[in-house]
């Protein structure tokens, strides 16, 4: 038996953040506190997105509230039945009551990839190089694609193509326009992947694509649970998995999953607090699988930054957020 808080909390962005498929003016999610017979804490985060397939924020808080002030581990199954995000929340504060004394940390700089609001927004870009990011991701299929394509020839020649970028499309393309992206790639240095191109259910086109063009392709919508992850894996995705793990429904599940074999991961953000970035984190500090450049630069989406995990172009050891950190976090929400 845990003692069980949760508070609700609501971040603006400083700037609508938006994707081809949607465009947010605020972040709400919730903090979940535990606390053992011991009196020792655990913290999580549930922050849920509808459109990658998890329950709603009115969902989870009403998950919350029909708890009450006491969770007992065994009824989890029953409780949580269709709230992934919840469920990793609890999970994840659980899995960190054990860990008071093996804090996760990094053994050495692990880079991040630096997040871009606007393609089109060529100071934000510049800040990011200027900054050290030797990794950038950028929204597409947001605007014009003849003028989002002269951009990335842009960003290209400005830094002899040694600096790997990621395209995301969030599901938003047609197969036509899929096409016509990984034709104009085909021939672009430092492209690392393309995103999620088309929208989740269409995975044969992609996986057709993927041996069609020579631009590597990456799941994102398509793998936001473990099943799914599971599933993909099992075919042979010949591609990247971008895993959110704050979506993926269990610690416990996407953890034995992950330690089946060496899978080709990007570790990214569901654009939460300091809590789940802590979260997240541990999932990829126990499994880092590659090592490529961590998704986890969002925080400088959001007005209120003492918020959230500002990373910086590299997770330095010692850097992730300490338990006293999440304590002074929950005291401010």
């Amino acid at each position: 038996m845990h003692r069980f808080q949760f508070k609700a909390y609501r971040r603006r962005f400083s700037k609508e953040w938006a994707t081809a498929s949607q465009a947010w003016s605020s972040r709400e999610g919730i903090i979940v506190r535990l606390e053992d017979g011991d009196g020792r804490p655990g913290y999580g985060e549930i922050a849920p997105i509808e459109g990658f397939g998890s329950e709603s924020f009115l969902t989870a808080l009403g998950v919350c509230t029909a708890i009450g002030d006491r969770l007992e581990i065994e009824t989890l199954d029953e409780v949580l039945m269709g709230s992934p995000a919840t469920r990793f929340a609890l999970e994840a504060a659980i899995d960190m009551i054990g860990s008071h004394d093996v804090w996760p940390d990094v053994e050495a700089p692990w880079p991040v990839c630096g997040l871009a609001r606007d393609l089109l927004d060529e100071e934000c870009w510049q800040t990011l190089l200027e900054h050290g990011y030797r990794c950038m991701k950028f929204k597409i299929g947001v605007g014009d694609f003849s003028e989002e394509r002269r951009m990335i020839e842009r960003i290209v020649s400005q830094t002899a193509g040694e600096i790997a970028l990621r395209l995301d499309a969030n599901g938003g393309l047609d197969s036509r326009r899929a096409v016509e992206w990984l034709e104009f790639l085909a021939d672009v240095p430092g492209i690392e992947y393309l995103e999620q191109p088309m929208a989740k259910g269409e995975e044969d086109t992609m996986e057709r694509l993927c041996l069609d063009y020579p631009t590597t392709l990456a799941l994102d919508e398509s793998v936001c649970r473990v099943d799914d992850l599971k599933r993909w894996r099992d075919r042979q995705w010949p591609g990247v998995f971008v895993l959110k793990p704050l979506l993926s429904g269990s610690v416990l599940g996407l953890v034995e999953e992950l330690e089946q074999g060496e899978i080709d991961v990007v570790y990214s953000s569901a654009l939460e607090t300091q809590v789940g970035a802590v979260n997240g984190l541990a999932i990829a500090l126990r499994n880092p699988a590659g090592r490529r450049a961590l998704g986890f630069d969002t925080n400088r989406l959001f007005s209120d930054r003492l918020t959230g995990f500002d990373i910086g172009p590299f997770l330095q050891p010692g850097a992730c957020p300490s338990f006293q950190d999440l304590e002074d976090l929950w005291n401010r929400i």
